[in-house]
């Protein structure tokens, strides 16, 4: 079941791929950026977490916890991440808990409509961003989602992609903060 606007986050806590703790419960006072992805392998997902890394600044100047959850094996996400450090928490959900928690959603048809919405061209931009060649070890109908959380654990943005490659772009998300 999606979630909306105004309504209290669902709590959780997981561990990072680095076994700190990301606990949703744990972050009250602070805003939340919550992104759910498809996978380690994923180009578009790739493009989109490097679109966001390019704003770590902003999240952490403005305070802001930015959680990257995967359907990837926390072995394929440290994989992905290799040797470097990162500004974000990212969390493997392989089992899909918080995917199912949050309600993102896996459709065929939004697959194929991201066709007609530029993912050709994220493919391409995103795989050239990554370090070496990934395969993909998630859902490959798994749609992305975005989340704003306020400091009282209250949500401020969800959204839904429409197709693969449907994120809120960075300068509407940057405003939403």
């Amino acid at each position: 079941m999606r979630l909306t606007e105004n309504q209290s986050a669902p709590l959780f806590s997981a561990t990072d791929v680095y076994g700190q703790e990301a606990n949703l419960n744990a972050l009250g006072g602070k805003s939340v950026y919550l992104a759910f992805e498809r996978n380690a392998g994923c180009p578009v997902c790739n493009f989109r977490t490097h679109e966001l890394l390019k704003q770590a600044d902003f999240f952490t100047t403005n305070n802001i916890t930015v959680l990257m959850i995967y359907e990837s094996s926390v072995e394929a996400m440290k994989d992905h991440l290799g040797e470097n450090s990162y500004p974000f928490q990212f969390i493997a959900d392989p089992q899909n808990k918080l995917y199912n928690l949050y309600g993102v959603e896996r459709s065929f048809i939004k697959v194929m409509r991201g066709l007609f919405n530029g993912l050709l061209n994220k493919v391409t931009e995103g795989n050239k961003l990554f370090s070496k060649p990934m395969k993909q070890d998630g859902h490959l109908d798994r749609i992305p989602a975005e989340f704003i959380i306020d400091k009282n654990g209250k949500i401020k943005l969800a959204h839904y992609g429409k197709f693969v490659g449907d994120h809120v772009p960075i300068e509407q998300l940057i405003k939403l903060f």
